[in-house]
């Protein structure tokens, strides 16, 4: 009987060793997918959508952007003229030289910025761009140190409380089915990264062929160039997005650079050992992708940016 329990006892072992395997793999493989994702990203935040962005620059700053300026010379005047009825035929206030000079200096201004509108958003992202590069973040500031056997820890714990055959299978299929599931939540968190930067880029390259038809408010004043307002408000927003997702990345791998600052799986032993590794794994890539997320609301709130 001792030959038979000594021999199911190894047997056990084994198993739970090779369940352990399969979680591990399942682990790294979402770990290269987010090392691949990390690299995308980063390229992406340091990449100036005037020179970076392939077609999709001439696209918006070709036909489209053109067709935008010449309504927006239409519009500057409809607006000019709406603005001048508002105040002259307000029985309120007194439609003085003054008025008129003023009229005529706010509409130069508006023709100046609709005509100059492609210098400013350059200028914008080219701000930004440099912001991006001094902030420095690099895929391997991402990644962190390289690992081969997440459960490597746990498995000398268990060695050395001389685990049975049964605690070695249980522990091997929580480890299993815990880094599988690890390995699908890096995966889905490399790919909101690459979605967040991404949608910036496309959100920004949306926004540019509307410029001057929104610059063109300014001509009418008052709350007729809310609309202008709120387009450079819009630029500003998306320009330093990428800002603050790079300074999120940078944080939230700080935070957790040690791995082990908020759990730790030294000590545990079994499922929860097992769970505790995992979390502890991947915790740096759930927060990064978090704190990425958050970046649009964050800039916006602090800046004012509506």
């Amino acid at each position: 009987m001792g030959v038979i329990s000594s021999a199911l006892n190894s047997a056990l072992e084994n198993l739970g060793r090779a369940t352990m395997d399969v979680g591990n793999n399942g682990l790294l493989a979402g770990y290269s997918v987010w090392k691949k994702c990390c690299k995308i990203t980063t390229d992406y935040l340091k990449v100036s959508p005037v020179t970076g962005g392939g077609n999709a620059w001439s696209i918006v700053t070709g036909n489209l952007f053109n067709i935008s300026m010449g309504i927006a010379a239409s519009l500057s005047i409809l607006f000019f003229v709406i603005g001048w009825l508002n105040e002259s035929i307000d029985v309120r206030n007194n439609f003085t030289l003054e008025n008129m000079f003023r009229f005529f200096i706010r509409y130069i201004i508006t023709a100046t910025l609709i005509v100059n509108s492609l210098a400013l958003v350059r200028g914008t992202v080219d701000c930004s761009t440099a912001l991006v590069s001094v902030v420095n973040v690099s895929s391997s500031s991402m990644t962190g140190t390289e690992v081969e056997n997440v459960f490597d820890d746990l498995i000398q714990k268990m060695e050395d409380d001389d685990a049975n055959g049964t605690q070695w299978l249980g522990t091997g299929i929580i480890s299993m089915i815990a880094g599988l599931f690890g390995g699908i939540v890096i995966l889905v968190c490399g790919v909101q990264l690459i979605l967040a930067v991404l949608s910036r880029l496309f959100k920004m390259y949306l926004c540019i062929p509307f410029g001057p038809v929104a610059l063109s408010s300014f001509a009418g004043g008052h709350t007729i160039s809310q609309t202008g307002i709120s387009w450079i408000r819009t630029l500003l927003a998306y320009a330093l997005e990428a800002v603050v997702i790079a300074i999120a990345i940078r944080i939230s791998f700080g935070l957790f650079a040690d791995g082990g600052s908020m759990v730790s799986s030294e000590g545990a032993s079994g499922a929860l050992g097992a769970i505790l590794t995992i979390v502890e794994y991947c915790l740096p890539m759930i927060t990064a992708c978090a704190c990425v997320k958050g970046a649009e609301a964050t800039v916006r709130r602090c800046l004012g940016l509506g």
